[in-house]
């Protein structure tokens, strides 16, 4: 997790931006929106990693993936000559990371746990906080010192590293048949078939698709905001590192409180830090005062996002086909994902501003809250018993 897609490729987009349009002259949006199709790549794959994850494991997975999303990002950083070139090696790079996605973690959690899952599920993703904590400066430090190029090789070959060696040493399958073990769950689980055919998956994908976008646009736009305001690239690279630690603690509460509260509403209440983050920018304080709080706010927001999608689904639906209902899931998540930054980027484009693109993410995230808020215990057939009071 901590040297996952996200940490690694997106949420250090604001640091690469200015560094690339010095260099190369390219315009903001079109930089930005070079994220959209490498999102659409690796979301349309979330489901066969779902299944990838089933039949192979996930540690074979998650192995091969970390040496193909370093070599990927040795690639993005030698063979970027045009824009159209950093676009296609963007959806390399993604796909690459097939398996450095929060997918097959949470497969993996989710088949060794049962009672405490939620508890587990947030402390490994967790992890992911560290990454956007550490890889946005280190990435800045790296671009001041080497250029944006060579950043991106280095960043490569820590992924090679970290990668190969956690794999290697700390994951571990579960039995084959652990996802239908006797346990406390009332039954095996639904198909992907039927799971498509309720509101409950849809009013999932409806509120995920939201607060992604919201969350995306606006953690990749906050160092540009910051530098915009004339603070160095350095400091601004410093707001993602207070999202990443407000990440942590966001999930780490989570962690307490998911198997204990009723995970939708919790989920809910979650939803609107982001909400608060986006109305601190809108608000007249001074930038560096409520765009550090913003960073705060929206680690929150980040804290909760794929733990409680991954425990809210597994409760509704079961363990026996968990991995293609969540990939499916992911997928619209991870259209979101792709979305916001393009669309903050086009917006302050159009308007030399990022107020529209603000308001649009304050009412994501507001959507995303009222539809969490409307599910019913009896909508999560497997909880057990002693579970979401």
């Amino acid at each position: 997790m901590f040297i996952n897609l996200g940490p690694v490729l997106y949420y250090t987009a604001g640091v690469f931006t200015k560094a690339m349009m010095d260099d190369m002259g390219w315009p903001r949006g079109t930089i930005a929106s070079a994220s959209l199709p490498a999102n659409l790549a690796i979301t349309f794959l979330y489901p066969v990693v779902g299944w990838a994850v089933e039949a192979f494991g996930g540690r074979l997975v998650s192995l091969v993936s970390s040496v193909m999303f370093g070599l990927a990002l040795v690639a993005l950083g030698r063979f970027s000559a045009n824009p159209t070139a950093f676009a296609i090696l963007m959806v390399v790079a993604s796909v690459a990371a097939f398996g450095l996605t929060p997918l097959p973690s949470v497969q993996l959690v989710s088949a060794w746990f049962d009672r405490q899952r939620g508890f587990a599920l947030s402390i490994t993703l967790a992890l992911g906080g560290i990454g956007i904590a550490v890889f946005p400066p280190l990435g800045a430090r790296l671009i001041a010192d080497f250029g944006w190029r060579n950043a991106y090789a280095a960043l490569g070959a820590i992924v090679i590293v970290v990668g190969t060696l956690a794999t290697l040493l700390l994951v571990k399958d579960p039995p084959k048949d652990a996802r239908n073990r006797p346990s406390t769950e009332k039954a095996a689980g639904e198909t992907l078939s039927s799971a498509i055919r309720t509101w409950k998956f849809w009013k999932l994908a409806i509120a995920f698709i939201a607060i992604s976008i919201a969350v995306s646009g606006g953690a990749n736009s906050l160092p540009l905001i910051l530098t915009d305001s004339g603070m160095s690239p350095q400091r601004s690279a410093f707001a993602m590192s207070v999202m990443g630690g407000s990440m942590i603690v966001g999930r780490l509460v989570l962690a307490r409180l998911l198997d204990r509260l009723f995970a939708p509403r919790l989920t809910a209440s979650i939803f609107l830090a982001p909400a608060l983050a986006f109305s601190a920018l809108l608000s007249p304080l001074p930038v560096a005062w409520s765009s550090f709080l913003a960073a705060a706010l929206l680690g929150i927001g980040l804290g909760a996002e794929v733990d409680a999608l991954g425990y809210i689904t597994s409760r509704v639906y079961g363990l026996a086909h968990f991995g293609k209902i969540f990939g499916s899931l992911m997928v619209a998540f991870s259209l979101g994902l792709g979305v916001g930054p393009p669309i903050f980027g086009r917006i302050f484009d159009a308007y030399r501003s990022y107020n529209v693109a603000l308001w649009i993410a304050l009412a994501g995230a507001v959507v995303a809250s009222i539809v969490m808020a409307s599910f019913e215990k009896e909508d999560l057939p497997h909880v057990p018993v002693s579970h979401g009071t």
